[in-house]
C-alpha cells in the first residue's frame, strides 16, 4: 500500500469505530449516544483526523514491510489514546460532559487494533507478493539502484538481463518470470519499446527517473536532463498556494517564537554563563533566486570557530561547546529562524539554505545544484526528515535528490506532513 491508501484507510476505520462503540457497545446514558447523530457524527470526524495528525507525529506511517514488531502495535496505542484525549476534550468543550472512561478505552484499543491488524495483513500480503521489476539499465545505473534499496526496508525482487550483449526478446522474458514492472534508463520516450504487448503480458513500463521518483521518494539531479526541468511543476507560482503557505508560515512562526520563548530564556543564560556573549550567531546565506541574506541562530560554536576560512559542519564538530551539543540536538538554535520566516526570507517548509562560500564549488560539482533556489529555503525541509546531516559535496548530491522531489510534489498537505514528521525527529532528539 502506498501512503494515501494507508492514510484514507485509518481515517475509515478510526471514523467507524468511534461511532459504532459509543451507539453499539456502551451503556444508553453514554454522552456520546445521547448528542444528535449529526453532531456524533462530527466527533467522529474530530477524532480520526486527530488520529491521523498524532499517527504521522509518532510514525506510523513510516512502518515500512520488514521488521513490522509488535512494538509498533504500541505506536498504535499511543496515537489512538491521544487522538481519544483530543475527542475528549472537544466533547467537553460543546457539551460540556465528558464520555465515559470505557467508551474511551474500547475506541482506543479497537482504533489501534484495527488499524495495527490491516497494516500487518497487507504488509504480510506484500512480502508473499514482492514487485518483480527488471532492471534494463547499465551496470552503473542497477548498483545505484540496488544500494539504495539495500537502505530502505521495501519489498522488491529484482531482475538483471543477463547477456546485455546479446538481443534479447524482451516480452518473452517479462512474460517468463512474469514480470510486473520495467525500468528502462532514458526514459519511454527515448528507448525503443513497444508499451502496448508489455502490458497486454501484465508489465508496466517507467522510466528510471519515474522509478526513483515514486518509490524512493528522491530524484537524483545525475538523472535529470532539461527536459525535466522545462516541465517541472513549480506550484510556488501558484497564487493561491503561494498565500496559503505565506499564511501557514506566519502563522506558524508568530506561535513558534511565542510558545518557545521561556526556552530562549534558559538558552539565553546557559550560553551566557559557559562562553559568555554574543548570545546570537547570524551568518549570510543563499535564498531564493540566489538573494543573501542574513540567518539568525543561537551561537552553539566556540566564540572564533570560523574567524579564518568557512567550514564545513560535521555530525561531532569538535567546535561545538557542550551547550550548543544539547542546542543543537534538540534543534533549540534553529528557533531565531522563525525570524527569518516572518521577515518572507525563508519559509518554515523548503531546501535548507547553504552558505555562499560553499556556493559556488556546489555549483560546479553537483549538477542542477542551483534549482533549489527556485524556491525558499526551510526551516526544515524533505531531506532533513529523510536523509542525515550532510557535511561534503556527496552527501550534498544524496540532499539535492529529496530537495528536488519536493519541489516538484510540494503542496500544503506535504508540508504539514514534514512538519508533523519533524516535530517526532525533534522529540527523538535527532537532528
Amino acid at each position: 500500500m502506498s501512503k494515501s491508501p494507508k492514510v484514507f484507510a485509518c481515517l475509515a476505520i478510526s471514523i467507524v469505530v468511534s461511532y459504532v462503540v459509543p451507539r453499539f457497545f456502551s451503556p444508553a446514558m453514554e454522552t456520546l449516544v445521547l448528542v444528535s447523530k449529526e453532531k456524533h457524527f462530527l466527533y467522529t470526524l474530530w477524532f480520526g483526523f486527530s488520529f491521523l495528525v498524532i499517527g504521522e507525529m509518532t510514525g506510523i506511517f513510516e512502518q515500512k514491510l520488514r521488521n513490522f514488531k509488535m512494538l509498533h502495535f504500541l505506536l498504535f496505542i499511543f496515537s489512538a489514546f491521544f487522538a481519544s484525549v483530543s475527542l475528549l476534550l472537544i466533547v467537553w468543550i460543546f457539551e460540556y460532559n465528558f464520555i465515559g472512561r470505557i467508551a474511551i478505552l474500547k475506541i482506543t484499543f479497537f482504533t489501534a487494533l484495527g488499524n495495527f491488524l490491516l497494516f500487518w495483513i497487507f504488509n504480510r500480503l506484500a512480502q508473499q507478493n514482492p514487485l518483480k521489476i527488471l532492471l534494463n539499465v547499465s551496470s552503473g545505473e542497477e548498483k545505484r539502484i540496488r544500494k539504495a534499496i539495500d537502505k530502505i526496508p521495501t519489498n522488491f525482487k529484482f531482475y538483471s538481463k543477463k547477456n546485455k550483449g546479446d538481443k534479447i526478446d524482451l516480452i518473452e522474458l517479462c512474460r517468463h518470470d512474469e514480470i510486473d514492472l520495467v525500468i528502462v534508463e532514458n526514459g519511454l520516450e527515448e528507448e525503443k519499446i513497444e508499451i502496448v504487448p508489455l502490458l497486454q503480458v501484465g508489465t508496466r513500463a517507467v522510466g528510471v527517473v519515474e522509478f526513483w521518483e515514486k518509490y524512493l521518494e528522491k530524484i537524483p539531479a545525475a538523472q535529470v536532463n532539461q527536459s525535466w526541468l522545462a516541465r517541472l511543476d513549480l506550484k510556488f507560482r501558484d497564487p493561491l498556494f503561494h498565500s496559503s503557505k505565506r499564511m501557514i508560515d506566519i502563522v506558524v512562526a508568530f506561535l513558534g517564537l511565542v510558545l518557545t520563548a521561556p526556552i530562549i530564556l534558559i538558552a539565553f543564560i546557559c550560553i551566557t554563563l559557559e562562553s559568555g556573549f554574543p548570545i546570537f550567531f547570524s551568518q549570510k546565506r543563499t535564498g531564493i533566486l540566489g538573494h543573501t541574506y542574513v540567518l539568525y541562530k543561537l551561537r552553539t560554536m566556540r566564540r572564533g570557530a570560523e574567524d579564518k576560512n568557512a567550514i564545513w559542519a560535521q555530525e561531532k564538530d569538535i567546535r561545538v561547546t557542550k551547550v550548543g551539543q544539547f542546542l543543537r540536538k534538540w534543534r533549540v538554535d534553529e528557533i531565531p529562524q522563525f525570524w527569518n520566516v516572518i521577515k518572507g526570507e525563508m519559509s518554515i517548509v523548503g531546501p535548507r539554505p547553504e552558505r555562499p562560500e560553499f556556493q559556488d564549488e556546489l555549483k560546479k560539482k553537483v549538477p542542477h545544484w542551483n534549482c533549489r533556489n527556485l524556491v525558499k529555503p526551510g526551516l526544515t525541509g524533505w531531506a532533513q526528515i529523510r536523509f542525515r546531516y550532510t557535511s561534503d559535496i556527496e552527501s550534498s548530491e544524496e540532499k539535492l535528490a529529496y530537495d528536488l522531489y519536493y519541489i516538484k510534489h510540494a503542496s500544503i498537505i506535504m508540508d504539514i506532513q514534514i512538519i508533523l514528521s519533524t516535530l517526532r525527529s525533534v522529540a527523538k532528539g535527532s537532528r
